[in-house]
């Protein structure tokens, strides 16, 4: 490039990012601007440059505290910045250290976490006084070549390919337009002062590693890959619209609600083409990973009982579906009933528990319990059903394990597992919401009742 026309291009730089602004209307005048300025050549040129439209501007600052003195350095150089800008500079400083210790995680990750929490944070009070409130970042073109990279190294997916979105919720980097060089052309040639970062010439981290090393030796081979990368980016966004309404459309005709549970029928996802790529989109949604995709096909052909489970959610084959639950810390207890007792919580649900003297007609429901008083003894205990639990089914004169209850009612495995019951001295009383007891129902001689009605609760047939 000659220096003419690096000089046209360095003042082109302002007109450039007012078009850009303008053409992706990323904000309107009078909106509060939040630039999250470190005092690197990029925050501090996206400052200068947001200072020449007249943006109701203020900045945020993040100490973490790792860098000794140069740390410090960055926090006064940017408390000076807004000063000759005359804006509100907010900063905040991080125990980075301690943090690390806290969550177990690494520096850069736990310092994102730290900023963007402050952020949020920032956001939320600024709000209450400015309705459109923004958080700006100076992520630029370099860093967008750098995150697709990384992406699909890491096999992030369609979504990764496009990159960073200029515009994404209350977050706008309105700088991927331009590369760093760019920028710092821009801030020599305006005799723009700026702060370094030791540790981004280091190559501890990721992301340096990649900038320093990886897009440099591709560049000798294809000198373009920034730019090419970054047309990539813009027609990976718009395939992903495309591809997103399609999967939305298959997951819509794929998944339906049973209860509590979200059930897919196996012979119809088995049939689907590509089987994996749709999976890995049903499936992620609930936690679960590309690797863990042949996995959950291996329940296509297992017996029923058999699952695979993410950190959220478990997958479970029972009979002719597979089913999608949560999964739940076990948080179930012993709930004692005393006689006194009008209502109990319980899982969700409620019992409500009425008495009456005098003889009275039940209804059939299963949600509702018809008890003859004079046959129980308080308290009475509610709790979940275990193995080896037998009771005696209204109407019959046998016993039956609570078990095969369940199984002839055809519950799925996270029912069965949500199932309580209700006993009087060690003899279950009530199946709660399926059967009550034979041996405890109404007779035409009770003249002391109880009634026990369960609300809120969903049954599920499967």
């Amino acid at each position: 490039m000659s220096r003419r026309n690096e000089k046209m291009g360095v003042m082109g730089l302002q007109i450039r990012f007012q078009d850009h602004v303008n053409s992706n209307m990323l904000w309107q005048e009078g909106d509060l601007l939040l630039l999250a300025c470190s005092g690197g050549v990029d925050s501090v040129v996206l400052a200068r440059l947001l200072q020449k439209m007249n943006q109701h501007l203020e900045m945020l600052h993040c100490n973490f505290n790792l860098r000794g003195e140069e740390s410090k350095r960055d926090e006064d150089f940017v408390r000076a910045l807004a000063q000759s800008m005359d804006v509100p500079c907010h900063v905040q400083s991080f125990d980075t250290q301690a943090a690390m210790k806290t969550m177990g995680k690494g520096v850069q990750e736990v310092a994102r976490i730290l900023r963007y929490e402050w952020f949020g944070k920032m956001m939320e009070v600024r709000k209450k006084a400015n309705k459109n409130t923004y958080l700006l970042t100076a992520h630029h073109a370099d860093d967008q070549v750098e995150t697709i990279a990384m992406n699909f190294f890491r096999g992030t997916g369609i979504a990764g390919m496009h990159g960073m979105q200029v515009k994404s919720g209350m977050v706008i980097r309105p700088l991927l337009f331009a590369t760093r060089a760019e920028i710092v052309d821009f801030a020599n040639s305006n005799a723009i002062k700026w702060v370094d970062d030791s540790s981004n010439v280091e190559d501890n981290y990721t992301r340096n590693h990649f900038r320093h090393h990886v897009i440099p030796q591709v560049e000798k081979i294809f000198p373009s890959v920034t730019q090419n990368l970054l047309d990539n980016a813009k027609r990976f966004s718009e395939m992903e619209i495309i591809y997103t309404k399609q999967i939305e459309k298959i997951k819509a005709g794929l998944i339906v609600e049973q209860g509590q549970s979200l059930a897919i029928p196996v012979n119809k996802l088995s049939a689907m083409s590509p089987i994996d790529t749709i999976m890995f989109e049903v499936f992620r949604d609930f936690g679960f990973s590309a690797h863990q995709v042949p996995e959950i096909k291996k329940l296509f052909d297992a017996i029923s009982g058999k699952s695979v489970s993410s950190t959220t959610h478990r997958v479970l084959r029972n009979r002719n579906w597979l089913l999608i639950d949560p999964i739940e810390e076990n948080t179930h207890e012993i709930i004692v009933i005393e006689e006194g007792d009008e209502s109990v919580s319980f899982n969700n649900s409620l019992l409500q528990i009425k008495k009456y003297d005098g003889n009275r007609l039940p209804d059939d429901s299963a949600n509702h319990a018809w008890i003859d008083l004079e046959t129980v003894s308080f308290p009475l205990i509610l709790r979940p059903w275990k193995p080896g639990d037998y009771f005696y089914p209204l109407g019959m004169r046998k016993k039956k394990k609570v078990a095969k209850l369940l199984t002839d009612l055809k519950l799925s495995l996270a029912e069965k597992e949500n199932q309580w019951v209700i006993a009087s001295d060690r003899k279950i009383i009530w199946v709660v919401g399926r059967r009550l007891d034979d041996r405890f129902k109404l007779s035409s001689s009770s003249q002391k009742i109880m009634s026990i009605a369960l609300k809120n609760h969903l049954k599920t047939e499967v």
